[in-house]
């Protein structure tokens, strides 16, 4: 078994037993329709999909000569993305987080950038417009 398979099957695992977990949350008051147990739900739906994704054979991973430091450089971006979430705010912090993904993992640029802004505009739609949760607006705000 490859190490992307069992990486697979063990989130899948983690998808289920944070779906279990999930049902247990009970709040003596309704706070909104979904009640707790909405998020977490889709959260572990996520995982168990990715892992299950994960589970599905593909071709030979990055050429370690071309990508050896693609894992370090993925670190540094997150990294990076968690010092200026504050400052830039959620929108340009996300865009840059997504395109430097993307460029790490080999998009062109133009489409790299297509992907941080398009990503980062769905995401402040899903979180700030659908789910009601404050980010941070940063030199926006």
């Amino acid at each position: 078994m490859t190490a992307s398979r069992l990486l697979g099957a063990v989130l899948i695992l983690l998808a289920a037993a944070a779906a279990f977990s999930a049902q247990s949350l009970v709040v003596p008051f309704a706070a909104d329709p979904l009640g707790p147990r909405g998020f977490p739900t889709t959260v572990a739906a996520v995982l168990g999909v990715c892992g299950a994704l994960l589970l599905i054979p593909r071709g030979e991973p990055f050429a370690w000569p071309e990508r050896r430091l693609a894992p370090w450089l993925l670190v540094a971006a997150m990294a990076g993305y968690a010092l200026l979430l504050a400052p830039l705010g959620f929108l340009p912090a996300t865009a840059l987080l997504a395109g430097l993904v993307a460029l790490v993992f080999g998009a062109a640029p133009l489409p790299a950038l297509a992907t941080g802004v398009g990503t980062s505009l769905l995401l402040w739609a899903l979180f700030d417009r659908l789910l009601d949760l404050p980010l941070p607006r940063g030199g926006l705000g």
